[in-house]
């Protein structure tokens, strides 16, 4: 029992910091505690609780993803950065083909900006392009309404550009317009670039049948004309049809005609204007003449300076006084249309006149010298202008 209680007691003292009481039976005094034991080695550390290890996983992953989107988006950068780098120099290289500059030009006479037009080519206006102005080509109808870039060819530092031209819709002309271009330097180093020449333009033809202070008008603007070679003036223009007019301040007019201007490859339609006399103007006309077949009469020559009658043969030797022309059939005429110079005066039935005089020779003798029988008086001639002042007569037919 004894050895049994010692062992036990020896083994508690090992193991507990304090004495174990003594064995059953009668009580005896505690037992001192004996000295604490050295603490064991710690053991292995044991596997990470389930929360931690799905943080420590939830960490990796998204280090993983910041760095896929990194690479990611670093791509994306750079594929939209070299999209819109070759879309830039594919833009850059369109802008520099030589048809890009006849395309712009036909651009802005399509949208009727052609004093734009003539700056990208270069076009001098001098003091007779009445009509190449914005405000002219405003008052245009059937002006270009669309185009077609149908060649071009380069030749060097030259190029010429061909283009179809549509006027007036699908059922206007249509007309061949070709464009000459020279390279003008660079740009970005090896990029062309085309300067457009002068484009030849068309012209509007305005024939005017009228006295020179008529005012002419095409598309709102006034055409001057006075002493135009043949009665034709022409004026360089934009592609269109520009409606003409005429005023004779009363006396005249004229109907309102259009013009049609195309392209100079092709030919266009002249605006006619023929001014006819108002009521007004055929009074003063029909005066006119009426005033010179007077003045005609009243003359004393044998031969009326500018009028249509005459005696031819004048006696010699002798001295003539009272000389009369009388006027026996009045003619009877008409104030046709103008043609060139004036209105057209024509008679329809001659009239006659007679002279009369009286005839002495110096030495005493007198007598009488007279036409032999009726003299014809016709008339024909023109009418060149007819102003608030009246109107002039010009006799065409002559007899000296």
């Amino acid at each position: 029992m004894s050895d049994d209680g010692g062992a036990q007691r020896h083994h508690e003292t090992t193991q507990g910091t304090g004495g174990a009481g003594a064995a059953p039976g009668a009580a005896g005094p505690a037992g001192a505690g004996g000295p604490a034991g050295p603490a064991g080695p710690a053991g292995p550390a044991g596997p990470a609780g389930p929360a931690e290890a799905d943080g420590a996983g939830d960490a990796a992953s998204s280090r993983r993803r910041r760095r896929t989107l990194i690479v990611v988006g670093g791509a994306v950068v750079v594929f939209a950065l070299g999209v819109v780098l070759a879309v830039a120099v594919g833009r850059t290289a369109a802008s520099h083909q030589p048809q890009a500059a006849a395309v712009e030009y036909l651009e802005a006479v399509q949208q009727g900006q052609v004093e734009r037009a003539m700056s990208l080519d270069g076009t001098e206006v001098g003091d007779d392009d009445v009509l190449l102005t914005d405000e002219a080509y405003s008052a245009v109808t059937d002006g270009v309404t669309g185009y077609s870039v149908t060649g071009t060819t380069v030749d060097g530092d030259s190029a010429v550009v061909t283009a179809v031209v549509q006027q007036g819709g699908e059922g206007g002309a249509a007309y061949d317009q070709q464009f000459t271009l020279e390279k003008d330097g660079t740009d970005l180093l090896f990029f062309d670039r085309w300067a457009l020449q002068p484009v030849e333009l068309g012209t509007l033809t305005v024939q005017v049948g009228a006295p020179d202070a008529a005012v002419v008008t095409a598309a709102g603007v006034e055409v001057p004309h006075a002493g135009a070679e043949g009665d034709t003036v022409t004026l360089r223009a934009f592609p269109g049809s520009y409606p003409a007019t005429l005023d004779g301040a009363g006396a005249y007019a004229a109907d309102d005609v259009v013009g049609i201007a195309t392209g100079a490859s092709s030919t266009g339609t002249p605006a006619t204007l023929v001014a006819a006399l108002t009521e007004s103007g055929q009074a003063a006309a029909r005066a006119a003449v009426d005033s010179w077949l007077a003045a005609c009469v009243a003359s004393t020559d044998l031969k009326p300076a500018g009028c249509s009658f005459q005696i031819l043969n004048e006696p010699t030797g002798y001295t003539l006084s009272d000389q009369k022309w009388t006027l026996q059939t009045t003619p009877v005429y008409e104030v046709g249309d103008w043609t060139s110079g004036g209105w057209q005066v024509d008679a329809t039935t001659e009239g006659s006149a007679v002279f009369t005089s009286s005839v002495s020779d110096g030495a005493g003798g007198t007598g009488t010298f007279n036409s032999v029988g009726a003299v014809r008086v016709p008339i024909q001639g023109v009418i060149p202008d007819v102003t608030a002042d009246g109107a002039t007569f010009t006799s065409t037919l002559l007899q000296f």
